[in-house]
């Protein structure tokens, strides 16, 4: 990679954190280049090279909180993944554990988990850009083929209706830690959750 195409891709990830921390500050509707120029401390105009537009701007957001996302899961299947090779089944606190480390990773990412949250309200007029942190997304699509390997892992039923129901729990639980009690304990929760599944 060329020092000017680092440096590009330095630019749009300072560019597109600045964004982040807009958006999660002050809201979607305080987001513009100006207030991300300002914010990333970067000269007037830089935003606007990068992202000619409020929505091409929007989309480098969003391409770069997915991206995030979707590592958090791929490392979630690389430990189960390893967790698997030594022994073929795995505890369901030992599941509840995994799980609950990585709602406490997203939740620790504040601005992010903010900044999606409101995105995905605001954006219904760009339901491309707003696929991508949804249902409809690569990211959940990764997120779905972690969570039936790990319920089958367990032992545990791994209908559709199962992953689904155990991904929706545990965006509930990083919402819940995001934005109503950061000290609030996923695991239990968890833990009972997916006691009950394995007794259906």
């Amino acid at each position: 990679m060329t020092t000017n195409a680092a440096n590009g891709r330095e630019r749009r990830q300072a560019i597109a954190d600045s964004g982040i921390r807009v958006i999660a500050r002050d809201g979607v509707r305080a987001l513009t280049h100006r207030a991300v120029d300002r914010e990333a401390g970067i000269p007037q105009g830089s935003t606007s090279y990068h992202a000619k537009t409020r929505l091409a701007l929007v989309e480098l957001i969003v391409d770069a909180l997915a991206a995030r996302s979707k590592a958090d899961a791929e490392e979630l299947a690389v430990t189960l993944n390893a967790r698997f090779a030594r022994e073929r089944r795995i505890g369901v606190d030992e599941l509840a554990a995994l799980i609950a480390g990585l709602v406490e990773t997203l939740a620790s990412r504040r601005d992010d988990m903010r900044a999606r949250y409101a995105l995905i309200l605001e954006l219904d007029d760009a339901p491309r850009v707003r696929a991508k942190l949804t249902a409809d997304s690569e990211v959940h699509a990764l997120t779905r083929q972690v969570t039936a390997s790990a319920l089958a892992g367990a032992g545990l039923p791994a209908s559709d209706g199962h992953v689904e129901e155990l991904i929706a729990l545990t965006e509930s639980l990083v919402f819940y830690r995001t934005a109503i009690d950061e000290t609030a304990s996923p695991r239990t929760v968890l833990a009972a959750y997916l006691r009950g599944a394995s007794s259906t």
